[in-house]
């Protein structure tokens, strides 16, 4: 009985510990065709851990694509203010026409605070997916602010 009571006070000092995050998103995708794609993302941190989970739409064309991202981070540096991180993770892609499919996604991004609870980030991400989207598969460039609670 207190092993259940300590590890249930350890993972809630860590969740209150961590800071979640929304933000909205502006990308350039250079896949195929560039285009632009806008945002929003949420986002938890546990120290140098954090998982996000984005949904951002693109459009330029006929082929419209809603692109839903699950992306864990872990940060490698600090400089200032200023925190490095690498990316992994993967990616639903909706397309408006041709085929649906999936894509994994690595990266690095830097976030620099501006405010006590807002940050503006800059991502760059490498899409792979799978043949049926292969098409989409690139670089993209991210921009985003965010705000913690």
């Amino acid at each position: 009985m207190k092993k259940i009571a300590i590890a249930s006070l350890l993972a809630l000092a860590a969740i209150s510990a961590s800071a979640v995050e929304v933000g909205v998103t502006a990308a350039r995708d250079y896949a195929g065709a560039d285009r632009d794609a806008y945002g929003v993302t949420i986002g938890q941190s546990f120290g140098a851990v954090g998982v996000t989970a984005g949904f951002d739409r693109a459009t330029k064309g006929a082929n419209n694509q809603d692109r839903y991202t699950v992306v864990g981070s872990y940060n490698v540096a600090k400089f200032g203010p200023a925190t490095v991180a690498v990316n992994a993770g993967g990616a639903y892609l909706n397309n408006q026409t041709g085929t649906d499919g999936y894509a994994l996604v690595a990266g690095v991004g830097i976030s620099i605070p501006v405010a006590s609870k807002v940050s503006l980030g800059l991502d760059y991400t490498r899409q792979e997916g799978q043949k049926r989207v292969d098409a989409f598969n690139g670089d993209r460039l991210t921009a985003s602010v965010k705000y913690a609670f």
